[in-house]
């Protein structure tokens, strides 16, 4: 199996019956993405593939343009270079025998939070008379006389990268000509969000 890497946008997540039983997945959208070139070991020391999504041409001055909306770098293989050249199209086509990937994202952002969303800290007491519900608690010590670092406190919470590994490619689903992959278990990022699907 020959290494090398996709885009993919998450769609929703649902269930499928998978030897006997329910199991939670992610639909992924395969968006059809060009090769613009490869980075060799002797000129830039190290092999990669280079995609871009979304083409667009554009008339210039000096000639035509072309452009990407996004364009991003997978780490490949000589079986892959041999098989796509520079300008092949690739699809969910390439999946077909994948049983497993690395699934990399940006994980939704949550906005500020407070200290007990962000690091799933307890509750107060919920008694009468208690005055310790929702709130931060001891801030220092005695000595040093400061916050120490690493100290919950509120802040932005999510939008952070996200690497999953080994997740599940359970089967691919054709609905309304739209070919979605189904991936075993959740996925970061929101709704038409874009993540990588990294063959290795």
């Amino acid at each position: 199996m020959s290494k090398f890497g996709l885009f993919a946008m998450k769609k929703e997540m649902t269930k499928l019956w998978v030897d006997g039983a329910y199991v939670p997945v992610t639909l992924l959208q395969v968006p059809e993405q060009e090769v613009v070139r490869y980075k060799t070991e002797e000129k830039d020391g190290y092999s990669a593939l280079v995609l871009g999504l979304n083409k667009k041409e554009s008339d210039a001055k000096k000639g035509s343009k072309i452009s990407y909306s996004t364009v991003a770098e997978f780490r490949v293989d000589q079986d892959f270079v041999d098989t796509n050249p520079v300008g092949s199209l690739l699809t969910a086509q390439l999946l077909d025998d994948v049983s497993s990937v690395a699934i990399s994202g940006y994980g939704r952002g949550k906005w500020f939070q407070w200290w007990m969303k962000r690091f799933h800290l307890k509750w107060g007491n919920k008694t009468r008379g208690s005055k310790f519900h929702r709130q931060i608690g001891s801030m220092g010590n005695r000595k040093p006389r400061r916050t120490l670092k690493g100290h919950p406190h509120a802040g932005r919470m999510g939008n952070e990268h996200v690497t999953l590994k080994n997740r599940a490619l359970l089967e691919k689903i054709d609905h309304d000509g739209q070919l979605f992959v189904a991936v075993k278990g959740s996925v970061p990022g929101s709704y038409n969000s874009l993540i990588k699907v990294i063959v290795s």
